[in-house]
């Protein structure tokens, strides 16, 4: 006999089969820009505020960097809680966001005089984003039953050590993904409709650890709340497939940077099977990280389907919860804990691309990274 949960999951399968229409997908944009412009001389103390009403986070974008040798410029909260510094020279790019409405911008020049060219500037800012508040379609099925992943860390080990792996990615400064590290030497894979090309490849905050303290933190259902470690602002794009809705990328690690501490997923090279039980750790709407895994009823979410037409063809099908900014997430096994979809399509049921079709396709193009599979 039928619950009314899994009586609504076989109603939507059959509907979703008939019909292939029902979905949502795209990056989850949480943020627009204005312009502004700021630069520095290089020789003198500038500090200033830069303040946007109600922002949820502010990303400065720089159409130049070129700091003299020791100098340096910071930026930070208000109240020092979150803080990036930068030396060097880099061009057209969106500098790590920082939560809340004001960032404040400080240049220290050097202690000595380096001969800096008379009107040269050190840094040159052209526009800003900011956070903005936003409606996530894709797609709660009920009530929402993730839970904060600290929520499992001591019931569910595994599965927490497993959502290690996952990061929050920021786009552009406007756009919220999840991705996950796939295969011991530093990729990362997520959809292509979040990551579409070179270009946007190499303007991509990858965000690992972003997860509260506790299970009680409030913070658990902000966006962007808990901030983790940006491990790269940049990657090198090595391949994409819009019939398959994945990007491959490999991060260009911040100096000093390791990603030993996160470990890493590895795919199951023979796909998924059917009714088998799954979770799905992600970043939902740009949240602290989550863990998907309980249908409203309480009872394990499964694959419902292995062949659907929902956002591409002949995708697999669950009632896992997931919303905006969950697009890229590995789907896994609870039994070998290996990912068996990628998702990619919200709207009950949910949608992923079969990772065995992923892994046959960077297979023919001799890009599968080292230990990718089980």
């Amino acid at each position: 006999m039928f619950s009314i949960t899994k009586l609504t999951a076989f109603l939507a399968v059959a509907a979703s089969m008939v019909a292939g229409q029902s979905c949502f997908q795209g990056a989850e944009q949480i943020g627009r820009t204005a312009p502004i412009a700021l630069a520095a001389n290089g020789t003198t103390v500038v500090q200033e505020v830069i303040k946007q009403d109600a922002a949820s986070y502010i990303s400065l974008h720089f159409d130049a960097l070129d700091l003299p040798h020791g100098s340096k410029l910071t930026l930070s909260a208000p109240d020092g809680s979150s803080r990036v510094e930068y030396t060097g020279r880099r061009s057209d790019f969106y500098a790590e966001y920082i939560p809340g409405d004001s960032v404040v911008l400080t240049y220290t020049p050097p202690r000595e005089d380096i001969g800096f060219l008379e009107g040269a500037s050190a840094y040159t800012i052209d526009r800003f984003a900011y956070g903005v508040p936003v409606k996530t379609p894709e797609a709660v099925c009920g009530t929402d039953d993730t839970k904060a992943v600290v929520c499992v860390k001591n019931s569910l080990p595994t599965q927490y050590n497993k959502a290690q792996a996952v990061a929050r990615l920021l786009i552009g400064g406007t756009s919220l993904c999840t991705g996950w590290l796939i295969g011991s030497e530093g990729h990362l894979i997520t959809n292509n409709h979040c990551i579409g090309n070179a270009a946007a490849a190499k303007d991509v905050q990858f965000e690992f650890g972003a997860e509260c303290s506790s299970c009680t933190d409030p913070n658990n259902t902000k966006q962007l709340g808990c901030k983790g470690t940006i491990v790269a602002t940049s990657a090198t794009f090595i391949r994409t497939s819009t019939t398959l809705d994945y990007t491959l990328v490999k991060l260009n690690l911040k100096s000093g940077v390791s990603l030993a501490k996160y470990g890493y997923l590895q795919a199951r090279a023979s796909g998924p099977r059917l009714n088998e039980e799954i979770y799905i750790p992600q970043h939902p709407a740009g949240k602290p990280t989550r863990i998907g895994y309980l249908l409203d009823d309480g009872s394990a979410g499964t694959i419902e389907t292995l062949s659907v037409d929902k956002c591409v063809k002949n995708e697999v099908g669950y009632m896992v919860d997931t919303e905006g900014g969950s697009s890229g997430s590995p789907v896994l096994s609870p039994v070998d804990h290996a990912v068996v979809a990628l998702h990619n399509c919200g709207g009950c049921l949910n949608g992923g691309i079969k990772i065995s079709d992923i892994v046959k396709d960077l297979k023919s193009a001799n890009q599968l990274p080292p230990k990718a599979t089980i």
